[in-house]
């Protein structure tokens, strides 16, 4: 008996032992990141712990990082001659992740030796891929240094790049897969509390990445956020389909009978069908080998716009002036809108469960697509439908527009981080956003009230610098628009010159993530309110429309003394759609109000010369008001003036010498000037 159940426990381990030795072992090699410094219980949460679970029993998962390793040879702290070196080759695993070159950026190695980076790197390569066990080699993009990192301006920002860009032609050199860790985890600052090691959430999206590139397993074949029923597709430009799905799975797609097929390479697929014409509605199937196919039985080929901004922006159909007639007498079953809206947002201190929220994949729902009319165009913003209706009224095809307003929120929130790192004064608004000086104090406010008061935070909050780039502009980018409507400044306007900094790169920054270096961008200049700096705001907005294909609808005659939210939004959708219909689609219409041209000293007088200037003349017949006039000294006065032939002159009797007129420059300003369409002049100066 005693013989027997000796007999049956040697079997038992014995099958144990061969289950062991049958197990995929996975040797995870790097630096402080890998090793889980900084980690709460790195023991159970490092990324490689967490790779393990993902895995599961059929891997064995092995963490031989260590803090500080350099990949160079010749670092301050070389991997090569660390005990986990060594023991990572004992391991003997048959897959090998690298994850190195966070050390190798500080001026104590990288301007010495960067010439060695590659070659180095390859010989890592070669000395695990000639081990007994044979095993496949995969390297990793590095993961994130922010800019909060105190020597990112001291030459880390540039070699951080330099590094990641070696790190990319080295995958390419000794042909091993290329894992991306930056791109996922720069999103989620929040989860690099020092700026450069992830906390547990973020070593569980390292190892989510990591878990599909060995797997295949990227959660199957699934759709970008805005495609679904009722869609709408860019006419005329190249058809883009795309999504996930697992590692070589063989996607088919079929639209309008029409068939392309690809294959799924590190998680992503697509295909690109020829541009079509206008038209619809159209069936989209997207069939998979590996999972269930998916049918969107209602698209349509048009003209797609998305509308962001800020409160004006959003302000909703409902609320406008005459919401009632447009309700009833201005729908249209061509328009199709798409709403992303907030999950948490306004007064009173967030909850926990609302902070749960604060994060670049969960803050925004998703409406889908709807030509009802019903709340949901009620509800959709005032401005992106009226710019939608008149365009559709003026090309009679399929309209689509996807609005992402977020009341309340400062420029800074829509700017990727890359572009804010760029400057020594974004970097600073980007992490010190705690009632920062150059924070509008309104904003600053309800952060601290949403916040409880309390500086010390785990999560961001909607208002902070990149945060509505990563919620709401990131997770879109890979749908086609023809072009960005624009209503925001109210929360910049006591900083002008930070303002100009910020839009610019904004635009750029958004050509950028649609591929789409001349992308139209067309924006509301804001109205007219008893708020101090908001006559030279408006001033310094018309300048920004030597931005190429930009342009500026002017509502300086639909404000109110006391709302920053005016009701006559139509005129607003209005005039944007005229911006476009002119300069996007050809139209022969007049599109903008008398813009200043140049200005020529006369003796005592100011001739000041308008583009768009037929017509010139003032909406009740008055003299033009709201109009100043100053010498060489900078003090302006009221001003006398006179239009002829298109022409306005302008003088003083109390200024012999003029030099520097101002118009509409009042905060609320009644300035009067207008051309024959009735658009109304911007303000303008000439300082």
């Amino acid at each position: 008996m005693n013989r027997l159940f000796l007999l049956k426990m040697l079997v038992i381990l014995l099958v144990v032992e061969s289950m062991v030795a049958q197990k995929i072992k996975v040797a995870c090699i790097g630096d402080s990141v890998t090793f889980g410094a900084g980690i709460e219980n790195r023991e159970e949460n490092s990324y490689p712990v967490q790779l393990q679970e993902l895995l599961g029993t059929k891997y064995e998962v092995q963490n031989f990082g260590f803090s500080g390793a350099t990949l160079l040879k010749n670092g301050h702290k070389p991997y090569w001659e660390k005990p986990q070196f060594q023991k990572s080759k004992d391991f003997e695993p048959k897959i090998v992740i690298i994850h190195l070159g966070l050390n190798d950026q500080g001026n104590n190695n990288w301007p010495a030796h960067k010439e060695e980076f590659i070659d180095d790197y390859l010989e890592l390569i070669e000395v695990y891929r000639k081990l007994p066990s044979k095993p496949k080699v995969l390297i990793c993009k590095m993961s994130p240094t922010l800019s909060g990192h105190h020597w990112f301006e001291e030459g880390m920002r540039e070699s951080f790049k330099e590094i990641q860009t070696k790190i990319e032609e080295i995958a390419t050199m000794a042909k091993v897969k290329l894992i991306n860790l930056h791109d996922p985890l720069k999103y989620f600052p929040e989860y690099l509390p020092d700026n450069l090691h992830p906390n547990k959430k973020g070593a569980s999206i390292i190892a989510n990445k990591v878990y599909g590139a060995i797997s295949g397993d990227y959660g199957g074949l699934q759709l970008p956020k805005l495609y679904g029923e009722k869609m709408v597709l860019q006419r005329n430009e190249p058809v883009v389909i795309s999504g996930t799905a697992n590692e070589n799975d063989q996607i088919k797609v079929t639209l309008n009978n029409s068939s392309l097929e690809t294959k799924a390479i590190n998680g992503t697929w697509k295909v690109v069908f020829p541009k079509m014409e206008a038209g619809g509605p159209y069936q989209l199937s997207i069939s998979s080998e590996q999972s269930q196919n998916i049918v969107i039985n209602e698209i349509y080929i048009g003209e797609v716009w998305l509308a962001s901004g800020q409160s004006n922006m959003d302000f909703k159909v409902h609320q406008m002036k005459n919401a009632k007639t447009v309700l009833s007498d201005s729908l249209n079953k061509n328009i199709f809108l798409f709403s992303m809206d907030p999950k948490v947002l306004g007064p009173n201190k967030f909850t926990e469960e609302e902070k749960t929220l604060l994060n670049a994949n969960d803050y925004f729902k998703y409406s889908g697509w709807s030509n009802a009319n019903n709340e949901i165009l009620s509800n959709f913003s005032a401005v992106a439908y009226a710019y939608a209706y008149n365009l559709q009224k003026e090309l009679n095809v399929p309209v689509g527009v996807v609005c992402n307003a977020i009341g309340g929120s400062p420029i800074q929130s829509w700017v990727d981080r890359e572009w804010m790192e760029q400057k020594h004064e974004t970097i600073s608004l980007l992490n010190d956003t705690w009632m920062h000086p150059k924070m509008n104090k309104w904003a600053a406010g309800r952060i601290s009230e949403n916040f409880g008061g309390n500086k010390r935070r785990a999560t961001r909050h909607p208002y902070d610098p990149t945060f509505l780039f990563d919620a709401g502009v990131r997770p879109i980018n890979n749908y086609n628009f023809a072009g960005v409507i624009w209503y925001q400044g109210e929360s910049n306007a006591h900083d002008i010159e930070l303002h100009n900094t910020l839009f610019k790169m904004l635009v750029d920054n958004w050509r950028r993530a649609w591929n789409k270096t001349e992308m139209p961008f067309y924006f509301t200049q804001l109205s007219s309110i008893n708020r101090g700096t908001w006559g030279a705001f408006r001033n310094s907005q018309s300048k920004l429309t030597s931005i190429p294909n930009t342009g500026m609808a002017v509502t300086l005659d639909v404000g109110h003394k006391t709302d920053v939210h005016p009701k006559k939004k139509w005129i607003v959708g209005e005039r944007l759609s005229k911006i476009a219909l002119a300069n996007t689609y050809g139209k022969n219409i007049e599109y903008s109000g008398p813009a200043l041209d140049f200005i020529n000293v006369n003796e005592n007088k100011l001739e000041v010369y308008f583009k768009h200037d037929n017509g010139l003349k003032t909406a009740d017949g008055l003299p033009v008001k709201d109009l100043k006039i100053a010498g060489n000294d900078g003090v302006f006065i009221p001003a006398d003036s006179e239009i002829n032939n298109g022409i306005l002159y302008v003088w003083s009797s109390e200024i012999s010498e003029p030099r520097y007129v101002r118009y509409g420059y009042t905060p609320f300003s009644e300035g009067n000037l207008i051309n024959d369409a009735k658009l109304p002049a911007s303000t303008f100066s000439n300082e």
